[in-house]
């Protein structure tokens, strides 16, 4: 099995994604308008897998 292969069987795949948007918007114009706007459309669902992988609440709970 591959590096990419363990990757993108990963459960840190959105953590890593949400890591690297922000990385996006710390750079400098146009990377940072493109990290903010998938931010922007990327947050509330990677609030709610957070609530649900550790809170267990919502659709992601286990």
């Amino acid at each position: 099995m591959s590096l990419l292969d363990t990757l993108s069987s990963s459960r840190l795949v959105p953590v890593l994604g949400t890591v690297y948007l922000v990385y996006l918007a710390s750079q400098p114009p146009p990377a940072r308008w493109v990290g903010l706007g998938c931010l922007v459309i990327i947050a509330p669902f990677a609030v709610g897998w957070l609530l649900g992988r550790f809170a267990g609440v919502g659709p992601w709970a286990e």
